[in-house]
């Protein structure tokens, strides 16, 4: 039963899925304690019919992070104009800008990085294949994550 005074609370849903190109190479750092990061900017675009009758294509540009082993992929493998396929969620990115004044931005905290980019073949002959290997590790969580895991190589 429902009474006064109780909160109804909807259940939430935080995930993203987003294919694109990078705008440029990615930007990756190992910090203090060792963890890699990689922050890259992807752009996904879209065609449409106008009323107009033309057609027009709309770019839309998202800020993706990720860590750990999905992070030392990228860097080895992703440079500006790579296809890929991200999987994750949204969260804010806050800092304090040199003018002092607190700024933000939404950014993707990438999950999944599926590299879309055909590998490329010695024999001339033979057809290119997509990458069928994710970058992307189960045990990629943020450096905050509550768990520690290990790498297991499959």
């Amino acid at each position: 039963m429902r009474g006064p005074g109780m909160n109804l609370r909807m259940p939430s849903l935080n995930k993203v899925m987003i294919s694109g190109n990078l705008v440029d190479d990615p930007r990756t750092d190992i910090l203090e304690n060792g963890t890699h990061v990689a922050n890259f900017r992807l752009a996904s675009s879209q065609s449409f019919k106008g009323r107009d009758g033309e057609w027009h294509e709309k770019t839309c540009f998202v800020d993706v992070v990720a860590w750990r082993r999905t992070a030392e992929l990228i860097a080895e493998s992703l440079r500006k104009g790579s296809p890929v396929l991200v999987e994750g969620e949204l969260q804010t990115n806050s800092w304090q800008g040199q003018d002092g004044t607190q700024r933000s931005r939404l950014e993707i905290l990438a999950r999944r990085v599926q590299f879309l980019e055909k590998q490329s073949t010695t024999h001339a002959d033979a057809p290119a294949r997509p990458q069928e290997k994710p970058a992307y590790s189960p045990a990629d969580e943020p450096p905050d994550a509550d768990a520690e895991y290990d790498d297991i190589p499959f």
